[in-house]
Formats: C-alpha cells, structure tokens, sequence
C-alpha cells in the first residue's frame, strides 16, 4: 500500500493489523468490479467465501494518521501486505478466478474508501523500497493538528463535542486551502455549500490572526 487505506474495522481479530480485515478489503473491489463490468457476483456469497478461505501470508505493516475529507482524521497503514488462498477454497474455482482478478484491478481502482482523496494507492508488487518519508497526507494531517489545537485554544468556550468539532472543520478548511485547494472542491468533498466553507475560511483566518498574535506577545 502506498498511501493509507481507511477499511471500516467491524470485526475483532486482533491478531490484524487495525482496519485489515478481509472482507472489507475485498469489498472495495468487489463493489467496483460489479459497478463496471459485464458479471456480477453475489456479494454476501462472495465476502462469506473471503472470510472463511482467504489468508494474510505475511505483511509489513505500520498505522499513519491522515486527514480524510469530510470525516476528518483517521487512521489507516502503509506498507506491504500478502493474501493467499486456504485449500478449501479451490471448491469454489469461479471465486478463486475473482480472487486473482482482484490482485491485477488493485492498482487500478485502489483498496478501500476515499480513493479519490488520494487513500488506498496500491501496487501489485511486495513494496521492498522505502515510503517516503514525508507525503501530503503527512503535511496536510500535521497542519490539521497544529490549527485545530490554536482555534481550540481561541474559543472561550472549548468543551464538548461542539467546539472540538467545530475547530477540526476550520483547521481542515483551511488547511486544504493553504496546500492549494479550491474551496469549490473543499466544499464538494465536505458536502458543505460553497458560502458556508468561504466564511469558515475568513473566520479560521482571523482566529489564526489572533492566536499568532498572542504567541508573539508571549515570546
């Protein structure tokens, strides 16, 4: 995996890595496979098969904290990572076909969800080189941190849920912004309407005014 994917984690086998369950990596490809190609398969039918027959055969794995769109921060991993089949599975060859299918699709279509965004990069090959050490995602989620601990400390009131959500969303906004972004394409990828998102922007800016400010003071 060259960038992070964010698979849901719904089950408990904590002998995984966190968010490598099978079924939902394979998930993702099966829902773009049955999007775009001529024969379907059944998805309960095919996950249940995934579940009971496939393997992790070895990885090298390591979590990273990444911003994700309209969901904020998440954790997902990079690294290198190989499935296998158990024998039984054989008792199923169409499967066992899709199964293979799906390793050559992974670069293609990526593995989880916000591929879009840029998570789920993967390559067919055993990643030997290493990541680099600083990407975008790496910024852009250190950026989110750095904003969203200063609009925390600008707001009177910083309990609840409420502020700390409220400050995540300025700090993403506007960071986004800072690294390029359109507020177009921000306010598309947050769901958020084009006027609510160009306010957060002048309003974050201003609170960043203001906390820059106090910090000089300090100094």
């Amino acid at each position: 995996m060259a960038t992070s994917p964010n698979p849901t984690d719904t089950g408990d086998r904590k002998s995984l890595p966190s968010g490598l369950i099978l079924p939902n990596v394979f998930h993702s490809y099966l829902r773009r496979w049955n999007n775009f190609y001529g024969v379907n398969f059944d998805q309960a039918e095919f996950l249940n098969w995934i579940d009971e027959n496939a393997i992790i055969s070895s990885h090298k794995l390591e979590s990273q904290k990444v911003a994700a769109g309209k969901t904020g921060m998440v954790t997902g991993f990079t690294g290198a990572v190989e499935f296998g089949l158990g024998r039984s599975a054989h008792n199923h060859p169409d499967f066992v076909e899709l199964f293979y299918a799906f390793g050559r699709l992974a670069p293609y279509c990526g593995t989880g969800h916000k591929t879009t965004f840029g998570l789920g990069q993967t390559r067919s090959q055993w990643l030997t080189e290493a990541l680099p050490e600083v990407s975008i995602q790496s910024v852009l989620a250190a950026r989110i941190d750095e904003l969203t601990h200063k609009f925390m400390a600008h707001r009177k009131r910083t309990g609840g849920s409420r502020a700390a959500e409220i400050a995540e969303t300025w700090a993403t906004i506007l960071a986004r912004r800072e690294l390029g972004e359109s507020l177009f394409d921000i306010a598309a990828d947050l769901e958020r309407h084009y006027e609510t998102v160009k306010t957060y922007v002048k309003l974050a800016r201003k609170a960043l005014k203001v906390e820059d400010s106090r910090e000089l003071v300090d100094c």
